[in-house]
């Protein structure tokens, strides 16, 4: 009697090697849209400091003076941590500002890592202080801790 194995269905190797071939193309996905996720989160403060520069020079043009309230020739050195108070004279206008022709600015006052963007009027540089406005970056460390993930705009460029 010639007896004919039947083949049903798939070997456990082949199960496993489908699975892991599945698994590993999960992974590259999930890799590639957390980078572009990051990207995405970089040119937003890109974008968003570019229009926030330019309207706190545009600020200071009008009223003569930065958001600190400190004169155009002399900065200064108090920072403005949050630039959504109409105290900063972006968002809302302030009497402390003569001449203000405002709102400057009236998008995102906060980055995608949910970090206020500021206003440094001493941001140290390789030992050299810049007027800036910026973003604390992904880690968020911020108020004078100056690191590589902070991103910011120089204003006396």
């Amino acid at each position: 009697m010639d007896m004919k194995r039947r083949k049903d269905g798939f070997t456990i190797v082949e199960i496993a090697f489908v699975t892991g071939i599945i698994g590993l193309l999960a992974a590259m996905g999930s890799y590639a849209i957390m980078v572009a996720v990051a990207n995405s989160r970089q040119k937003t403060v890109d974008i968003e400091l570019s229009m926030i520069s330019t309207a706190t020079l545009q600020l200071a043009w009008d009223t003569g003076r930065w958001p600190n309230q400190a004169s155009l020739k002399s900065p200064g050195s108090t920072e403005i941590w949050n630039i959504s108070p109409s105290s900063a004279g972006l968002t809302g206008e302030n009497s402390a500002f003569s001449d203000w022709k405002g709102p400057y600015y009236d998008g995102e006052t906060v980055d995608p890592w949910g970090n206020p963007y500021f206003f440094d009027p001493d941001y140290r540089i390789n030992g050299v202080n810049h007027i800036a406005v910026g973003s604390f970056g992904p880690n968020g460390q911020g108020r004078n801790v100056y690191d590589d993930d902070d991103i910011y705009v120089l204003l006396d460029d």
